[in-house]
C-alpha cells in the first residue's frame, strides 16, 4: 500500500513536470539566443528525447501501479 501511494505521488509529480515543460516550451526549447548556429533539427531531437523519457517514466509508473 505504501508503494502504491508513492507511485501515485510520483505520477502526480511526473504529470505536473510535464505540464510545466509544455507551459514553458518556448523558453526551454525555442531558439537559443547565445547559439544562433544551433539547428532546428538539434532542438527537435532534444525535444523528442525529453518526450520519450517522459512517456517511458509515465508508462513504468502506471505499469507498477496497476500490477
Amino acid at each position: 500500500m505504501i508503494i502504491k501511494i508513492g507511485l501515485i505521488l510520483f505520477l502526480l509529480f511526473w504529470f505536473s513536470l510535464g505540464a510545466w515543460l509544455v507551459a514553458r516550451y518556448n523558453v526551454l526549447f525555442g531558439p537559443h539566443k547565445d547559439d544562433p548556429a544551433e539547428s532546428p533539427g538539434a532542438r527537435s531531437f532534444g525535444v523528442a528525447h525529453i518526450i520519450a523519457v517522459w512517456i517511458g517514466g509515465a508508462a513504468i509508473g502506471f505499469y507498477f501501479l496497476l500490477r
